[in-house]
């Protein structure tokens, strides 16, 4: 896997889109790729560049053309400007990859399962048909319910190879840097590794494997050597941000190697923010606080950024990580309630408790957390 103790451990990534945000999406980054890169953000995640079966209503995770680049965020002439223009700037590109499921082709008799299935899918640059889908041959344990499932495998590795070829020709041919691999949970395992080995020297990629328990977590990347993001520490952090009785030690309890730290997504706000169970909603700026602290790549959400009322608080974060981030991390204080850890100068004290804390006369608010130099 690309090595996280190098570069890529300064990456600030943003998620630069959100739940059916605005077509024609390409212009409307391109419109702030210079301030993007002003603003210290290393790399920019864009969603699935390729065409869905809802055409200008889909966020292209019901992926129906590989191969064709015209969707609802725009075409493949407006998405290669936009990746030049990024570039010029010195920001990364990365791909949302769907790669375990296809949606909206057309029906054809499928003898595994002695029906008419949607498989019948003519892009003529990627066929596929009923035999590139899964027929519960019984060597798979893998099953979605959004659509044909693909079948790595038993097809003679036509697909495996052709999702690879797709992948490798978005990099060299359209330019995109990195790879955001969408649903691994709901994909094989060895897979996962044979997809990972064809870029692993030279593509920086993260997994999302939707679980909260790190020690299966742990055991997926030490298979695929993959890189994934870091669900039991969100969850650990969602805490944190809505339960003052969170104990800060459990933020240090959860493994990190290999991971990369968020805080929100486009599934995680899906509906609006406030409804959503699995949403931070309240003292977020805790939780950006302390990730964007630590050595791991960190991702912070559009909506955070654009839409709430965090701005100016991520600004001074990404700022304070890019000024410190080359010194080591050192813990302070840990306790109960509170996080203190040091890079060099450079300090920050996170208070989830309800009373304020006094540091060398230095005051943190309850439910606050306070930056500040010391020489």
């Amino acid at each position: 896997m690309i090595d996280l103790t190098g570069d890529k451990k300064n990456m600030v990534i943003l998620q630069a889109f959100h739940w059916n945000c605005l077509n024609d999406w390409w212009k409307e980054i391109s419109a702030i790729a210079e301030e993007i890169s002003i603003k210290g953000f290393d790399a920019v995640w864009l969603p699935p560049p390729s065409k869905g079966m809802a055409g200008d209503n889909s966020m292209g995770y019901d992926i129906k053309e590989h191969y064709n680049l015209n969707s609802k965020f725009g075409d493949k002439k407006s998405l290669k400007e936009l990746i030049n223009k990024l570039h010029k700037n010195d920001v990364e590109v990365m791909a949302d990859l769907v790669l375990g499921h296809m949606l909206g082709e057309k029906k054809e008799w499928n003898p595994y399962f002695k029906k008419k299935t949607y498989t019948k899918f003519e892009e003529r640059h990627f066929p596929k048909n009923y035999e590139h889908f899964c027929h519960e041959c019984g060597n798979c344990q893998s099953r979605n319910s959004f659509g044909e499932t693909v079948c790595y495998y038993s097809d003679n590795a036509y697909m495996k190879d052709g999702l690879i070829d797709w992948a490798k020709w978005l990099k060299y041919e359209i330019g995109f840097d990195s790879f955001r691999l969408d649903n691994l949970k709901d994909m094989r395992w060895d897979f996962s590794k044979d997809f990972a080995a064809e870029f692993i020297d030279h593509t920086f990629m993260v997994g999302e494997y939707w679980s909260g328990d790190d020690e299966y977590l742990n055991g997926f990347i030490n298979h695929t050597n993959l890189n994934v993001f870091n669900f039991p520490l969100y969850y650990n952090i969602k805490e944190m941000c809505m339960n003052p009785l969170f104990s800060m030690r459990n933020l240090e309890k959860t493994s990190k190697k290999n991971k990369i730290n968020f805080l929100s997504n486009h599934d995680i706000e899906r509906d609006e923010r406030d409804f959503n169970k699995d949403a931070i909603i309240t003292n977020k700026e805790l939780g950006y606080a302390y990730i964007l602290f630590q050595d791991n790549p960190a991702v912070i959400y559009w909506n955070d950024y654009f839409k709430y009322a965090l701005r100016e608080k991520l600004d001074e974060l990404i700022n304070l990580r890019k000024n410190s981030i080359d010194k080591k991390l050192e813990l302070i204080t840990l306790n109960d309630d509170i996080y203190h850890a040091r890079r060099g100068r450079y300090n920050i004290i996170i208070n989830n408790g309800y009373d304020s804390y006094n540091y060398s006369g230095l005051d943190v608010k309850g439910r606050d957390y306070e930056i500040f130099i010391q020489d």
